[in-house]
């Protein structure tokens, strides 16, 4: 694996989505229960999503630890992680609990991409002014 290739950061803001679907998931374990056929499973669907929640965040620091430590370094970490975390967990929201989003809401994750963008490639500019020819 070409380790200038952020798939680590992308891996790490794939939990954190699901990590967040599953707190989310967790809020309906009462109706997952019912769902299920059993109001009895209502704590044990409560355990399950949060036990997968926990198991998911700390999937996402691992991944995005081994995101830092690629060639990419930190700010190309953060971006990748960041942006594949807001777009799948808008995604997922749309797609399970039918949320909308509203422009507002995609202009302001461009903006905070954007921001992440522009550090990235400063700090890039500042790598290449500080080596010696």
């Amino acid at each position: 694996m070409n380790q200038n290739k952020p798939y680590y950061a992308v891996v790490s803001g794939l939990c954190a989505a699901l990590a967040s679907f599953s707190g989310k998931l967790s809020s309906y374990s009462q109706h997952l229960a019912r769902h299920i056929g059993n109001e009895q499973l209502d704590n044990f669907a409560l355990i399950l999503c949060l036990g997968i929640m926990v198991l998911l965040n700390a999937c996402v620091w691992r991944f995005f630890v081994k995101a830092l430590h690629s060639n990419g370094g930190t700010l190309v970490a953060s971006l990748v992680s960041a942006a594949t975390n807001y777009i799948v967990s808008a995604i997922i929201g749309w797609m399970f609990f039918h949320e909308k989003t509203t422009a507002v809401w995609w202009f302001g994750t461009v903006l905070v991409l954007g921001g992440l963008l522009l550090i990235v490639y400063d700090g890039e500019a500042e790598k290449t002014k500080s080596k010696p020819s």
